[in-house]
C-alpha cells in the first residue's frame, strides 16, 4: 500500500498550490499515510525527551538538561554561546538550562580570562558524577533500546534507519536557514 503511494503520488508527481479541493485532499489523505508515522515517532520521542527522570543519582532532570550537563563535563571550559551552536538552540535558552543547573550546584562559572564578558562553564565534582552516572544511563537504554528494536529489524534496516534520520534533519535544519 506506502510503496504504491510512492509510485502513484511522488515519483514522477508533484503537488501545486493551483491544484483543486478535491486534488488536494485526495493527495493529502494519501500522502499524509506515508508520515503518520513520524508524527506519532517526534511526538512520542518529544514527551520521551521532556520527561523528568532520575540517572542513579541526583535531581531528576529532562534529557536536554543532562546531556548539557554532560557536554560542559566533557569540555570544560565551554560557553553558552558554544553550547547553543551545538544545540542549534538560542543563547537564551541555553543559559536558562545552564541556571537551573547552576542552582542544583551541578554547574558552576568562571569569567573568561581573555574576555571579562565571557563565562567559561564547568561542572562541580558532583556535577562530574551526574554526567558519568548519565552516561551509564545512556549506555544501558541504548543497549536495551537496539536489542529490541534487533527482534525486527536487521542491522541494515538500523544502519538506513539512522541514514534516514540524519539526512531528514540536515533536510530540517536546512529549510529554517
Amino acid at each position: 500500500m506506502k510503496r504504491d503511494i510512492y509510485e502513484e503520488e511522488i515519483l514522477d508527481n508533484w503537488a501545486s498550490f493551483d491544484d483543486s479541493k478535491e486534488e488536494t485532499d485526495r493527495k493529502y489523505e494519501k500522502l499524509s499515510m506515508l508520515l503518520d508515522p513520524m508524527y506519532d515517532f517526534v511526538l512520542a520521542f518529544s514527551n520521551y525527551y521532556n520527561t523528568r527522570r532520575n540517572y542513579g543519582i541526583g535531581p531528576d532532570l529532562t534529557m536536554i538538561e543532562v546531556h548539557i550537563l554532560t557536554q560542559i563535563a566533557d569540555n570544560p571550559g565551554i560557553t553558552v554561546t558554544e553550547l547553543a551552536e551545538i544545540w542549534h538552540r538560542s543563547t537564551s535558552a541555553i543559559s536558562q538550562t545552564v541556571r537551573k543547573l547552576m542552582k542544583q550546584d551541578l554547574v558552576y562559572r568562571e569569567n573568561s580570562k581573555e574576555n571579562g564578558k565571557i563565562f567559561n562553564l564547568y561542572t562541580s565534582e558532583f556535577g562530574n558524577e551526574l554526567a558519568l552516572s548519565h552516561k551509564k544511563y545512556d549506555n544501558i537504554d541504548i543497549l536495551k533500546t537496539r536489542k529490541k528494536l534487533l527482534n525486527e529489524f536487521s542491522v541494515e534496516e538500523l544502519l538506513a534507519f539512522d541514514k534516514v534520520c540524519k539526512a531528514y534533519t540536515d533536510i530540517l535544519w536546512n529549510h529554517t536557514k
